[in-house]
């Protein structure tokens, strides 16, 4: 009985830390011959001097999504700004899977 309560309570433990993570980076490739569900898509803009690894880190550490895409980089000179597409997808998950990742 001790063990199920441990094994419970490191499984909620373990699923709050995953819903709490930051979304991990695809290649657009992976998403094409993959299986990925589109959830959103967002487009920041930032100073043109800006760190791209900055303004993405900031911008997806609240995301709920598992998985994002760069889709497109642009700069505009005139208006010193840099302008970036991202794509957030989750990998469907089957009921059958959903019930082994609980017990």
């Amino acid at each position: 009985m001790m063990i199920k309560k441990s094994l419970a309570a490191l499984s909620l433990f373990a699923f709050s830390t995953l819903a709490q993570a930051s979304p991990e980076l695809l290649a657009p490739t992976e998403v094409d011959n993959g299986t990925y569900e589109l959830i959103e898509t967002l487009e920041i803009q930032g100073d043109i001097n800006d760190s791209l690894k900055h303004l993405v880190t900031t911008n997806i550490k609240n995301n709920h999504s598992e998985y994002y895409v760069i889709s497109d980089i642009s700069e505009d000179t005139s208006q010193n700004t840099l302008t970036v597409v991202l794509r957030f997808y989750n990998f469907p998950h089957s009921p059958l899977t959903m019930d082994q990742s609980l017990s």
